[in-house]
């Protein structure tokens, strides 16, 4: 293993994507598979990490229902394979996405689709099996960390930017390490998404999810009419906050913890309001505030980040259509730090060639050149710093790294 001398600076490893000059030499392009570079990269991260038969959680997102970019059920049997080997006991872990239900749109030619498929734990497990993320395939189970509707967590006290509490998913701390799986990738409010998106949101409950995304707490309009419906938003509700009063159904903001399970339950349109969305900046602070939670209740020493940066578009997977990437592949990358793997990852996107997408018209744009940041360029309300800033803030980690290549 490379020696980290230095306290000032975090160390990322990089692997880079397939090399074209290994196409003719049978053995070097073995060599240069993207799954012999996890290992390689593995073998690194797990260096004096892990005592035999001690759990190690690793941390995935099976993507969500029809969106193709997740990252390939391949890469994370090598890091399953990689702990078996270090004595580790793997089990795949993740959480509930904001809501409670799926829900079918119809569209043309008699085909209905079937949304939101990461909202509870029977939904949640299907789409992870159609996406390869089962034990029979990738040799660890899948636990889901908050519990069947993604409510359990542990009460964790931190000083964040904006938050003095976070619930962090309960089941966390039945793991001694944890490694962070991150598909990295563009986010329409974070800017990018990877392992510090994947500690802030993908290990808190459904509660903290919401907190960060929207400012305020739901309400009923005054559409709401208890005589065209059976109070399905009452039934929904998995903490009881709402009661029907005076011929409306009421919310108690002091118990509500943002599931959406009501304005997905309610049959009348626009009954139930959603509050509005943070500003971006603020979204991406207090997740930043729930990695804290995360961090700093687990152990920094315990945890460690591998960042995989192959099909990398604008969206994240938790969308139906994650569209075309914007950038090629730029590799695998690991780290003891958060912050400096995440930067590296911005780093490389930056310096990068963007790709020819298709416009609106569907004609080939210009490229975004070599030193522009891809995810701003696209979307001019985005600052992918902003996350990086509030984590530095947050101590998180370095933003002061060295990348060296495996």
């Amino acid at each position: 293993m490379v020696s980290e001398i230095s306290s000032k600076k975090s160390y990322v490893y990089w692997s880079t994507p397939y090399e074209l000059s290994a196409i003719a030499n049978s053995s070097k392009n073995m060599i240069t598979n993207n799954l012999v570079k996890t290992r390689l990269i593995m073998d690194i991260l797990l260096d004096g990490f892990i005592t035999s038969g001690e759990n190690v959680g690793i941390k995935v997102h099976v993507g969500e229902a029809y969106n193709t970019r997740y990252l390939r059920h391949d890469y994370v049997h090598e890091v399953v394979d990689a702990i078996k080997t270090k004595g580790g006991i793997p089990t795949l872990i993740e959480t509930q996405g904001l809501g409670m239900e799926t829900h079918l749109v119809e569209i043309p030619d008699s085909c209905t689709l079937c949304l939101g498929s990461r909202k509870n734990a029977e939904d949640h497990y299907n789409i992870a099996h159609l996406h390869g993320y089962s034990e029979s395939i990738i040799g660890a189970p899948l636990q889901f960390l908050d519990g069947e509707k993604g409510l359990d967590g542990k009460d964790v006290k931190i000083n964040g930017i904006h938050l003095k509490k976070v619930k962090v998913a309960s089941s966390l701390y039945q793991y001694d390490k944890l490694v962070v799986i991150s598909h990295f990738k563009g986010h329409p409010q974070a800017g990018f998404g990877g392992a510090l998106k994947q500690l802030g949101i993908g290990c808190v409950t459904k509660q903290y999810k919401f907190k960060a995304h929207f400012n305020g707490a739901l309400s009923i309009t005054k559409r709401c009419n208890i005589s065209k419906c059976n109070q399905e938003c009452v039934a929904a509700c998995p903490v009881d906050a709402i009661r029907i009063e005076n011929d409306s159904a009421v919310i108690d903001p002091s118990i509500c913890i943002g599931c959406l399970g009501c304005p997905e339950a309610c049959p009348i349109r626009k009954a139930i309001k959603s509050a509005d969305y943070n500003d971006f900046k603020v979204f991406n602070e207090i997740f930043i505030d729930n990695a804290l939670a995360v961090v700093s209740s687990f152990g920094p020493q315990n945890i460690r980040y591998i960042n995989f940066a192959f099909d990398i578009p604008a969206m994240c997977d938790c969308v139906v259509n994650a569209n075309m990437p914007v950038i090629p592949d730029l590799g695998i990358f690991g780290s003891k730090d958060p912050v400096a793997i995440d930067k590296a990852c911005v780093d490389m996107e930056t310096a990068a060639p963007g790709l020819p997408i298709l416009d609106a018209n569907d004609r080939w744009a210009d490229p975004i050149p070599e030193g522009v940041e891809k995810f701003k360029a696209l979307n001019k309300n985005l600052n992918p710093m902003w996350q990086l800033e509030a984590a530095i803030k947050n101590k998180l980690g370095n933003e002061d790294y060295e990348l060296i290549k495996i």
